[in-house]
């Protein structure tokens, strides 16, 4: 075989779904295919794109190893649309465990959710996506539109619990809203109806 219809070959596999318990389909300008006893991997390079259920993860360099391609990584330049659930994320290197939808981020991201209007940008993040829930650490920055106005919340950690609307800041949790300022070791903010909480050693200024 020759090496143009070998990569042609390759190519086509590649861009064919394949079935398991979870369906998934690639791609990739530049791939490598890898498939004897004790080892099965796909490497991915320019352009590579990966769709898993309701995930769609494009980036520079992608990697699907292990039983029915039970794990993704990627680099560079990194885009994730989760449409079932509205979220949009951007970074530079992510893991992904499929049999788990546990999504894990350990570099700068950047998270929209859509659904919500919450924006949010820090250094790490555990996306448990069984669960609906977000644990963002090192340095958190989120915003969040609350009647008609922009909430900003800053703290080290911050876990959104997507399906019951329940922010928890810790770590030096500052809130500012309406022109008003919360600060404490521990903050919640019930997003159903923009109730703030606060816990710890405490202090806050109120406009009005």
């Amino acid at each position: 075989m020759n090496k143009r219809l070998s990569i042609f070959l390759t190519i086509m596999i590649l861009s064919l779904p394949v079935l398991f318990s979870s369906s998934i389909s690639f791609s990739g300008g530049e791939s490598r295919l890898v498939m004897r006893e004790g080892e099965k991997s796909v490497t991915l390079k320019s352009g590579a794109e990966v769709t898993t259920g309701s995930l769609f993860i494009k980036a520079e360099e992608m990697s699907l190893s292990g039983d029915d391609w039970k794990t993704i990584s990627a680099k560079g330049d990194i885009s994730v649309t989760d449409s079932e659930r509205g979220i949009e994320i951007n970074t530079e290197s992510l893991w992904f465990d499929r049999s788990d939808e546990l999504l894990v981020i350990s570099s700068w991201f950047e998270i929209d959710d859509t659904t919500e209007e919450l924006y949010a940008q820090a250094g790490s993040l555990r996306y448990d996506m069984k669960n609906d829930k977000l644990e963002m650490g090192m340095q958190v920055t989120l915003f969040k539109i609350a009647e008609g106005e922009v909430m900003k919340c800053t703290s080290e950690s911050v876990t959104y619990d997507k399906s019951s609307g329940m922010l928890t800041l810790k770590g030096g949790a500052k809130v500012v809203w309406k022109g008003d300022n919360y600060e404490a070791q521990i903050i919640t903010v019930d997003t159903n109806d923009n109730t703030i909480s606060l816990s710890g050693r405490i202090k806050g200024t109120i406009n009005g």
